[in-house]
């Protein structure tokens, strides 16, 4: 039904933009206004048509000045010429302005003051009033189309760069992906048949559900298990994991596959030169308004600092965050020197509101 009344008033408007109804609309309502607050007849319908003429003459200022005077003067920032014209033009119709009004006024006392020099001076005022006002109503309605414009560009470069930024992020979690099934089938592992079932269901989540937008939030925590499954097979017993995510009781959307940077980055770092005691700890819960997602690895202080590691997926990261989500989400990044930890908070609720 919502949608109906949508189609309706959109083609409406279509037809109304198409054919000027606007400007019949604005001088239909001006005339009006214009009889009741200066009447020169008792009944006012019979008001309205003496002033027609009157409303003629403004109606030929304001669109000569449309037409005319504004592209030619204004626009190429000739003033001085500009305000010349006008005040020309509206000096012009003055004259003929006070002769319709000395015809169609009955009151002999008033019509002697037509002719006074303040009269004509407020007939004067008067038509400069319709000039102005209908400037500031194209400069409205322009600006109007100017932000309305603006925006849609703006969605279109949103979008266009969240779908480069995904593009960039999916190759790469393929290219791990294959990696490690690869290594598993050159040791002619008994858990490949386990991982190539995983990676079909990961690829599925990725290839259609991701397409759709935003995806439900169990959705985008199953795809976490699934990768952090084909880890813990590829990892054996090198690393320990520890994996503790809770599902949030009522419905929630998320942008796909925010948390894959920050958990390829757990697995590649905290696993990379240690011994015994290398771990990674992935835990999440929901919040009042949101999801909380904590990723915790250990840190070999041997190796480089971790910001020289997986630049670009954290800064591909940050980017679809502040694309999507603008000021609704809270990235928290910590390094101690044996303890790196990913905090990433979204506002999901109020997004979707």
């Amino acid at each position: 039904m919502v949608d109906r009344i949508d189609q309706v008033l959109e083609r409406f408007q279509q037809f109304v933009v198409k054919y000027k109804l606007y400007h019949i609309l604005f001088w239909g309502v001006y005339i009006i206004a214009g009889a009741l607050f200066l009447p020169v007849a008792n009944n006012t319908g019979v008001s309205i048509l003496k002033q027609l003429p009157i409303f003629a003459l403004h109606a030929v200022v304001v669109y000569i000045n449309f037409q005319l005077l504004i592209p030619r003067f204004l626009l190429v920032r000739n003033y001085v010429s500009y305000v010349l014209s006008v005040v020309l033009l509206v000096f012009s119709v003055t004259f003929p302005i006070a002769i319709i009004i000395h015809t169609i006024i009955e009151n002999h006392e008033f019509q002697s003051m037509v002719w006074s020099p303040i009269f004509l001076y407020l007939l004067a005022l008067s038509v400069l009033f319709s000039v102005i006002l209908t400037m500031l109503l194209k400069f409205l309605k322009q600006w109007y189309e100017d932000q309305r414009v603006s925006r849609e560009l703006t969605r279109v470069q949103l979008e266009t760069e969240l779908k480069f930024l995904k593009a960039q992020i999916n190759p790469h979690f393929l290219f791990n992906s294959l990696n490690n099934l690869y290594a598993l089938t050159l040791k002619k592992s008994d858990l490949a048949p386990e991982v190539v079932l995983r990676l079909s269901d990961i690829l599925r989540y990725v290839l259609y559900d991701t397409n759709l937008g935003s995806v439900d939030i169990q959705k985008e925590l199953s795809h976490l298990r699934d990768f952090i499954e084909l880890e813990r097979i590829r990892l054996g017993d090198r690393v320990k994991i520890s994996v503790d995510l809770v599902e949030p009781p009522i419905d929630m959307n998320i942008e796909p596959m925010l948390y894959l940077t920050l958990l390829e980055n757990a697995f590649k770092h905290g696993s990379n030169g240690l011994n015994d005691d290398a771990w990674v700890a992935i835990s999440g819960y929901p919040t009042r308004d949101g999801y909380s997602l904590k990723i915790e690895n250990s840190v070999n202080s041997k190796n480089k600092p971790r910001s020289e590691f997986g630049g670009i997926g954290l800064e591909n990261l940050k980017k679809r965050l502040k694309l999507t989500y603008g000021d609704k989400f809270n990235l928290k990044i910590n390094q101690t020197e044996e303890v790196y930890s990913a905090l990433l908070e979204i506002q999901l609720i109020n997004k979707l509101l």
